[in-house]
């Protein structure tokens, strides 16, 4: 894919109408200077979306799917959900409950 403005899926409802910037994998030179000389090393940097819309379809907001795409999003739980989590794993809900 070539880098610029596109139009991605949304990865809430997966209709292609959201406008992104893309940013493809690339090599970056890193140089490292001592009295001995110079050594370059090459890191390959990831691909990269920078989400410029919120989803038209579904309303999903541009930080959601900018989260989504760098791996960070995490759907948010609802308070009795919460409460399921935290017995199964044998935390205790009261002060003093056994």
């Amino acid at each position: 894919m070539v880098s610029g403005k596109a139009e991605i899926e949304c990865p809430f409802c997966h209709k292609i109408e959201v406008k992104a910037f893309h940013r493809p994998s690339y090599l970056q030179a890193h140089t490292s200077r001592i009295s001995a000389g110079a050594k370059t090393k090459y890191v390959r940097i990831p691909e990269s979306y920078y989400i410029q819309s919120d989803c038209p379809h579904c309303g999903a907001k541009k930080k959601d799917i900018q989260d989504y795409y760098e791996g960070k999003y995490r759907r948010k739980l609802s308070h009795e959900e919460r409460l399921k989590l935290w017995k199964k794993r044998g935390l205790p809900l009261m002060i003093g409950e056994k």
